[in-house]
């Protein structure tokens, strides 16, 4: 009890002594029995009191990452009490809310969320990169933070500044925000995106290899300053190497795992006539391979898939990027499905599938296997009698419940 009071106590003082929170924080987590630097003696953060996790069923292995202008209904708030982990997206709460910031749009939101299911955990969204005016940040980081161009004009991404982690002042701004946050007890972590952008092929400016090596060092200190208690989650950017697990306990393998956006696609568009090979085949292969090591190291995943929401082939859609995500599955893997045409990251595009509530049971087969003698075929099968086959090539998929709801 002690501990946790003190617990509280660190993350209020945050904001006025983030170079000392750390300090004092991680005695009151190694009183706790966590590890005090979030890096345990195998070298790498991992998730010491994660969200609610089991092999039951799909439905225990999901995870919503939704917002909408609106707040809430009774009605939102009971679908979105069933998921394990929740986050929001940048709008949440807006027109309630228009002068607010994000990150106080977000704790009204979480405490929302907490009160419809006090077992949900729920991540802070923050973008490792970009100064939206919407957010606490715009306001408290002054010009000398900011990047600039080679020019000497502030840099821009998609038409904002950009914050400038090459700066230690910057880097613990930003984690003092975090720390706002997690303050409020409304978060059980926080959401980082754009985590690697800056080592990805979209990022083309001169700063981009400074950045690189800056964000690794963010969430080093921001994984320190949070704890192993707390998830520090890395939003990867898709066709990029993933290497963040050395210094942050979670990461969501991109925006579209084995699967694309489509903007305003209609039905009559399948996933099918938008998979180019090798490269979307390989991509989703190694996405399969990611969560299935960070499993391995006792980290969370979170796998983001999209598709139509509605046509003929709708369901087989789904049914493929849920058939990858069960061949690499483990412990601490997570799963969602949006609308790839519209809503993608909003509440209108979420909804708790029927496969969501299938027997699965523990596999019986390793994660990630091959069949024999093939590149892009796989199979797994599950104690409860569930068997999965996929081909990432073909797509041709088969998942086999051994029991659904009627």
């Amino acid at each position: 009890v002690t501990a946790l009071f003190f617990g509280k106590i660190c993350m209020q003082v945050a904001r006025m002594f983030v170079g000392l929170v750390t300090v004092v924080c991680g005695a009151v987590a190694a009183a706790r029995g966590h590890q005090t630097d979030g890096r345990p003696s195998a070298g790498y953060p991992v998730v010491r009191r994660p969200p609610l996790w089991g092999w039951s069923m799909v439905g225990t292995m999901a995870f919503a990452h939704s917002g909408q202008v609106q707040d809430y209904n009774s009605t939102d708030l009971k679908l979105l009490a069933k998921f394990p982990m929740v986050q929001f997206d940048k709008k949440q709460g807006l027109a309630g809310a228009p002068t607010a910031t994000q990150e106080d749009r977000f704790i009204a939101a979480a405490r929302h969320v907490k009160a419809a299911n006090p077992k949900v955990q729920i991540l802070m969204y923050v973008n490792a990169l970009i100064n939206f005016p919407a957010g606490r940040l715009h306001g408290l980081t002054g010009r000398e933070l900011l990047l600039n161009a080679s020019d000497g004009t502030p840099a821009k991404l998609v038409g904002n500044t950009i914050f400038n982690h090459q700066l230690p002042a910057m880097r613990q701004l930003f984690i003092e925000d975090a720390l706002y946050g997690m303050a409020s007890g409304a978060f059980d972590g926080v959401f980082i995106d754009r985590a690697n952008w800056a080592s990805s092929d979209k990022c083309t400016q001169p700063w981009c290899a400074g950045m690189t090596l800056a964000e690794t060092q963010l969430f080093a200190e921001l994984t320190s300053a949070l704890g192993e208690g707390n998830i520090t989650l890395a939003k990867e950017t898709g066709d990029t190497p993933m290497n963040d697990w050395k210094v942050a306990n979670a990461a969501m393998t991109s925006d579209t795992f084995c699967s694309h956006y489509c903007h305003g696609c209609n039905s009559s568009v399948t996933p099918a006539s938008t998979w180019v090979l090798p490269d979307d085949a390989q991509n989703c292969a190694n996405s399969i391979s990611a969560i299935a090591n960070m499993s391995a190291r006792g980290q969370l995943s979170q796998s983001h898939g999209m598709g139509p929401f509605s046509g003929p082939l709708s369901d087989k859609a789904r049914e493929f990027t849920l058939a990858a995500f069960l061949i690499g599955a483990g412990k601490l893997s997570y799963f969602s499905y949006a609308n790839w045409a519209t809503d993608c990251w909003e509440l209108s595009g979420t909804k708790w599938w029927p496969e969501y509530d299938c027997e699965l049971g523990e596999p019986t087969s390793p994660a990630n296997t091959l069949v024999p003698g093939s590149r892009w075929k796989y199979s797994r099968n599950f104690s409860s009698g569930t068997t999965v086959f996929v081909d990432l090539a073909t797509r041709d998929v088969e998942i086999n419940w051994a029991k659904c709801p009627q």
